[in-house]
């Protein structure tokens, strides 16, 4: 995690000027705690779509804590489609790239909002990055108390994180965004941990960790009707392949997804197979659903298609086989069944928690993930695990 750099003197003349009249920690946990907090506002701006789900539980603290408030979310266009499946908001404003000149028009529609809403308490969920345009928002709603992470990145915890971050908070000099600015804690590990750590010293722990996503009924009955037309009689069981990664490093080898999924075909109750193909990494979808035919694999490819669709043809799954990225985590929030492969990220950190979920590491090299071992966590996952206890997640 990168360090706060000290400001010089410009920097600390404006800061003092930002700060005038703003609360201290102090004030700020006796009006997120005690004050009453009618409108509460969310920023969470990355296009990544493992660190948006990954702060859903977040979320869940935020409403069950303030049940009455109205709670707004702000993110990116590309994360609309799930954001606007995630039951535990009540408003998605989406601040769109400026591709064309109408995408100008929806940007003010949003920031006008924003500027509007006028939220007693704002939060800016910062994990791996910090972005500017989040705290630029976070600014013109004129929140009564504003809540981030200055200290952001992944990996190992660093040797000084504290028991107590609200403790900390308290002892150091204010952000010039931050009325409350919060390290992560000792202990958190993953990432869900480290976004809750933002809340927590006002919500306390919500009732479940399980990450949030809800597609809609219909959208779940047309997912039905597309997996019966690419698989005919639909099997009991159906396991998806998404072989992609924005990363190759994080990529299983696509001849060790054709050996697992021949050795599930061999089984005598064999799940239906599909390949979902995807718009960023062209090419390796094709490549297995190829690989398994050849090997006389009945399998279905998918073609690529928006988020919202993979998300709700997912829900109808009984697995999901992929690499480290963040479909993974949609199959998670959908309460299905993971098998996950990584190399660059400790999965401690990243890998979907639970006893339906089941993360292979190699360091370094993805290849070396034996394929016996995705073969016997595989039939295990459709075996189909306990229900999950939700504190455990």
């Amino acid at each position: 995690m990168t360090p706060r750099r000290p400001a010089g003197a410009a920097a600390g003349w404006l800061t003092r000027w930002l700060r005038r009249r703003r609360p201290g920690p102090a004030q700020a946990r006796s009006l997120a705690q005690t004050g009453p907090a009618r409108r509460i506002l969310a920023i969470k701006l990355h296009d990544q779509l493992g660190d948006f789900l990954l702060a859903t539980p977040a979320l869940r603290a935020l409403r069950e804590r303030y049940p009455a408030a109205r709670l707004a979310l702000v993110t990116r266009d590309f994360l609309a489609p799930l954001a606007t499946r995630v039951p535990l908001v009540d408003q998605v404003w989406v601040l769109p790239a400026i591709r064309r000149p109408r995408d100008l028009a929806a940007w003010f529609e949003t920031i006008s909002a924003v500027a509007l809403f006028r939220p007693d308490l704002a939060w800016v969920l910062n994990s791996v990055s910090r972005s500017k345009t989040a705290d630029a928002l976070a600014a013109l709603s004129r929140a009564k108390v504003v809540i981030g992470r200055s200290r952001v990145g992944a990996g190992p915890l660093p040797d000084d994180a504290p028991a107590d971050p609200f403790e900390r908070a308290e002892r150091e000099a204010p952000d010039p965004v931050y009325d409350v600015d919060l390290s992560v804690a000792a202990g958190s590990v993953h990432q869900v941990d480290r976004v809750l750590d933002l809340v927590r010293w006002a919500t306390g722990e919500p009732s479940s960790l399980r990450l949030a996503l809800e597609p809609a009924a219909a959208e779940r009955r047309a997912a039905r009707e597309t997996l019966a037309g690419l698989l005919g009689a639909p099997p009991a069981k159906v396991m998806g392949f998404h072989p992609g990664a924005a990363n190759p490093l994080k990529c299983w080898p696509l001849e060790s997804f054709v050996e697992l999924g021949a050795a599930l075909a061999a089984d005598p109750e064999k799940p239906g197979m599909v390949v979902f193909d995807s718009p960023r990494e062209r090419g390796r979808a094709a490549a297995l659903h190829a690989g398994l035919v050849a090997r006389g694999v009945q399998a279905a490819l998918v073609p690529a298609g928006g988020i919202d669709r993979f998300a709700a043809l997912c829900s109808r799954l009984s697995l999901l086989v992929g690499n480290d990225s963040g479909v993974i985590h949609v199959a998670a929030a959908l309460g299905v069944p993971t098998l996950s492969f990584h190399s660059l990220g400790d999965p401690r950190e990243w890998a979907p928690r639970g006893r339906r979920s089941v993360a292979l590491s190699a360091p370094g090299d993805i290849a070396q993930i034996p394929v016996s071992a995705a073969v016997e966590a595989a039939r295990a996952l459709l075996k189909g695990p306990p229900p999950e206890d939700e504190e455990s997640v």
